[in-house]
């Protein structure tokens, strides 16, 4: 199977992301590694401005930092996709957290999601995306007919399809002791909420890409299963990237910057 997922573990800078590209293999990876890498470049060099910041305004600039990266991103990918026939149509979802502080700031695009597992319960933090989404949120389908849909891949927002896109920033507080679980549909579309919390519990946060993904594979998932946990705790030396595994599956457990 030819893998279109990438992923981003920048401890240093406190980003995580997860991307799933679309438009054929050399398209769809190559959409998703550029997503990866612009938005990690322009986070970087934009989070110099905090320098000095008063605190007030940190939350306000971050969100302007994380919109114009994506912003940059869809530009760029959707300008080289009309310089390179071959590549036409590509474009990827985007789902991360930047940490800062006492803060989390999620970043996202697509149907990739973010969960937070906190004391025993898993919440998700994104909203898909997608047509089927758009139709439980008009009221025209339940949650259980979008289940067994065959359309869960028609996505209504990505990154570079377009040269514009508008991304979803959402922020939140941290307690030592979350969890946060970005993932490619190729998770989330054979997992549900109910199901991570239970799991997290049943295992070590180190183990839960593994578990996570043969679960989907035991369910007949056969699209790219990317996941990334990272686990916030109060120990900054203590952070380290984790094996990967064939899916894509990258595992970190960090502590906050």
């Amino acid at each position: 199977m030819a893998n279109e997922d990438s992923y981003l573990v920048d401890a240093n800078l406190g980003l995580y992301l997860v991307a799933d590209g679309m438009g054929g293999h050399a398209g769809g990876a190559h959409a998703s590694a550029m997503c990866a890498d612009v938005v990690n470049k322009v986070v970087r060099r934009g989070m110099a401005r905090l320098m000095g910041m008063p605190q007030e305004d940190v939350s306000d600039v971050i969100s302007e930092i994380l919109t114009a990266s994506v912003s940059e991103a869809s530009a760029r990918i959707f300008d080289h996709a009309q310089a390179d026939r071959s590549l036409q149509g590509m474009g990827t979802t985007l789902t991360g957290i930047l940490f800062f502080g006492t803060r989390g700031y999620i970043i996202h695009v697509g149907d990739s999601r973010a969960y937070l597992l906190r004391t025993g319960t898993a919440q998700q933090l994104t909203t898909d995306h997608s047509w089927l989404n758009e139709q439980i949120e008009a009221g025209l389908i339940t949650e259980e007919e979008a289940q067994s849909s065959d359309l869960k891949h028609i996505i209504t927002r990505s990154v570079g399809f377009e040269r514009m896109v508008e991304a979803d920033i959402v922020s939140l507080n941290v307690n030592f002791g979350d969890v946060f679980l970005l993932c490619s549909d190729g998770l989330a579309n054979y997992i549900s909420a109910e199901e991570l919390s239970d799991l997290a519990v049943e295992h070590h946060y180190a183990d839960l890409p593994r578990v996570c993904t043969e679960l989907a594979l035991e369910r007949g998932g056969e699209d790219n299963i990317t996941v990334v946990v990272v686990l916030a705790c109060n120990d900054y030396d203590q952070r380290k990237a984790v094996r990967k595994m064939s899916k894509t599956v990258a595992d970190t457990l960090p502590a906050l910057p």
